[in-house]
């Protein structure tokens, strides 16, 4: 496995204010205006609402919250920690990724790397296969004709768009993998926010300039430590619901977080994807290089997919947003985006 994404993820792991005079002197006339200072982007320093933040937290998590117990608190907490100190490398909680994907990724490096080769070795993965042609037949493309080539769905998908492919792919076992009351009640919905996570983080870099999918591997790990939480649950076999104290579900999602970054960890991830993961939720300085800029990416995308999901819940009115992002058109075209599906070429 850490093989495997070493090759897919093979990115860079580390990842002026004007002087005034100290003295002026003194004006018999009145003082030139001074040039007004650029306004500063309000899209950066946008965060969700409080009160929208609560209304996603009891939409996705309100049907399975039960009463607060102690007891079960510390046995859940307690399962985390173990975790969280293990070797997560072959463990049950990380299901296995096809075979096939490994010599492929490693192709996928190769500059001189033909369609051919590509569509050669992706021939032997049936589900890759389906999951290709699904995507160049999707309306993404607007394609006259359906395409049945593997060869030309290779040449349309381009190497880039090839490389998110192939990182969905074997992200969906991580998040889809169902073992337990919580995780089988869970895991689509999880899915889908793990999806659209990514979507919105690769459509904050493109407009802002970032790696596009070094942003779209931070959605797709930003949600991984939450599904092991919920196996683990699960395995404990002391409760079918999350205690519904305050408390701990913020431990809960806290130690959801470390297990992201600790997955992350153990798959060799760029520290820059891992640091803006850790720092999405709680914004602090950061000294691995470009990490601040995708942290706030990630932490938006976040925001931004919960805004969608609330949305096609009928909880919050598309007048709402639409209203939220009056003076910030870059989020609104982020949030309206995640209306469709991907296009990832």
């Amino acid at each position: 496995m850490k093989a495997l994404l070493l090759r897919l993820f093979g990115l860079p792991t580390q990842g002026d204010a004007a002087t005034s005079p100290a003295t002026a002197s003194v004006q018999t006339t009145p003082a030139a205006t001074e040039p007004a200072l650029p306004s500063p982007d309000l899209s950066l320093q946008w965060q969700l609402p409080a009160r929208q933040l609560a209304q996603f937290n009891q939409w996705m998590l309100g049907p399975h919250l039960g009463a607060p117990s102690p007891y079960t608190e510390r046995a859940v907490l307690a399962a985390l920690d173990r975790v969280l100190h293990s070797e997560l490398s072959g463990s049950q909680l990380i299901p296995r990724v096809p075979s096939v994907l490994p010599q492929l990724l490693k192709s996928l490096r190769d500059e001189n790397i033909t369609a051919g080769d590509l569509a050669q070795q992706i021939a032997k993965d049936v589900v890759l296969v389906a999951e290709l042609m699904a995507e160049v037949n999707s309306s993404c493309y607007q394609s006259s004709q359906k395409i049945n080539s593997l060869d030309k769905a290779v040449q349309l998908l381009g190497l880039n768009g090839l490389r998110m492919l192939i990182a969905r792919n074997a992200f969906r076992p991580l998040i889809q993998a169902q073992s337990g009351h919580l995780t089988n009640a869970l895991a689509p919905l999880i899915w889908e926010y793990t999806e659209k996570t990514a979507q919105a983080c690769r459509l904050l870099a493109l407009q802002r300039g970032l790696d596009e999918f070094t942003a779209f591997l931070a959605g797709l790990l930003r949600h991984v430590g939450f599904i092991i939480a919920l196996r683990t649950i699960d395995q404990t076999g002391v409760t079918q619901q999350l205690p519904a104290s305050a408390r701990f579900q913020q431990n809960l999602m806290e130690q959801a977080l470390l297990l992201s970054v600790h997955v992350g960890r153990q798959w060799h991830f760029p520290e820059t994807v891992l640091a803006a993961v850790l720092q999405a939720d709680t914004p602090a300085a950061s000294d691995v290089a470009g990490s601040e800029a995708l942290s706030n990416c990630v932490r938006q995308a976040l925001q931004l997919t919960q805004l969608y999901l609330l949305q096609r819940a009928e909880i919050l009115a598309t007048e709402e947003i639409e209203k939220m992002f009056a003076q910030m058109p870059q989020l609104l075209a982020c949030c309206t985006g995640l209306q469709s599906a991907m296009d990832i070429s």
